[in-house]
């Protein structure tokens, strides 16, 4: 066994990942945890518990700057490089998905907006939209930025596997969400190598509108 000044000696050595880490975990309860009736409210939960609070924990308790949990446009030619490469990769796997997997009936997308192209761009710029920003910016900016120093690339396969976790235990694992499981990973790397969350934001939000636009030029 462990002795007791072995453990104080790892508590203080990890002290600020594991407050962190807790503080990410809480952040993820309160999320799911939370109701809502609506997907204005669910945008609204998220935005507070996903976006806000961790952005305070950072600000107040930390004392340090956002930029350092990803918020900041900076690595832009190591971010266009390796943006072209995620996303046609990130392409590829759901051509991949829609052509040889049960995705393509798995994926559902509403009638009204298969017909209606304004109801469509309503849906992927603003629903959409805030949806792939708040969950890039708690995984592949906060939750990276926690795992970064101490665990360098296995960080993208953490914060991709608390996300799974989520997943998994809110029971929402299904081809509706594999868009997300696989953004995690390459929005992770992403991430990882501009040190930005806001590059694996604008990849995925591009990745999903393309994707769901050519969903429904299939069906016409």
């Amino acid at each position: 066994m462990y002795s007791q000044k072995s453990k104080n000696l790892f508590f203080s050595s990890n002290r600020e990942l594991l407050i962190s880490l807790a503080v990410a975990l809480l952040c993820l309860f309160l999320s799911v945890a939370f109701p809502a009736q609506n997907s204005a409210q669910d945008i609204t939960k998220n935005l507070f518990f996903l976006i806000l609070l961790p952005m305070a924990y950072i600000k107040i308790i930390l004392k340090k700057n956002l930029a350092d949990f990803g918020w900041n446009l900076k690595n832009q030619n190591i971010a266009l490089l390796w943006g072209i490469i995620i996303t046609i990769f990130t392409l590829t796997i759901f051509y991949l998905m829609l052509n040889y997997t049960q995705f393509k009936t798995g994926y559902v997308l509403d009638d009204y907006i298969k017909n209606n192209f304004w109801l469509f761009l309503v849906r992927e710029l603003i629903i959409v939209n805030f949806i792939v920003f708040i969950f890039s910016f708690f995984f592949q900016g906060f939750l990276l930025a926690v795992f970064r120093e101490k665990f360098r690339y296995w960080s993208i396969a953490l914060q991709a596997g608390i996300f799974f976790a989520v997943l998994f235990f809110t029971q929402n694992f299904s081809w509706q969400t594999m868009p997300f499981v696989l953004l995690s990973i390459t929005g992770g790397v992403l991430s990882y190598k501009t040190k930005s969350f806001f590059y694996s934001y604008f990849a995925g939000i591009f990745a999903i509108i393309i994707l769901d636009g050519y969903i429904i030029y299939l069906t016409k």
